[in-house]
């Protein structure tokens, strides 16, 4: 069974200006899920940025002393004691 359109089949300034609103909303809620997801990915990308150079700056400019002077060798050696317990080896 063949079904005719309900219309007259006449140009509706309401229904052509009602499915012109319908898609510019459709548009721009597409270009706002595409900037949020560019924003996202510009974010992540600052944070992954400072965070190497967080580490950068860490390992470069840590703690700049006196390095450790060696021992002396007119010094009597260092003597370690180990002795084996039930847990296992102790250094003293």
């Amino acid at each position: 069974m063949t079904q005719a359109a309900s219309s007259s089949g006449r140009f509706n300034i309401a229904d052509a200006f009602s499915s012109a609103i319908s898609l510019v909303a459709r548009l721009c809620i597409g270009l706002l899920l595409v900037l949020f997801a560019g924003l996202l990915a510009v974010m992540t990308a600052i944070a992954g940025v400072l965070l190497a150079s967080a580490a950068l700056f860490m390992r470069y400019a840590g703690r700049k002393g006196i390095p450790p002077q060696a021992r002396d060798t007119a010094e009597e050696p260092l003597i370690l004691d180990a002795r084996r317990t039930p847990r296992g080896w102790t250094v003293e």
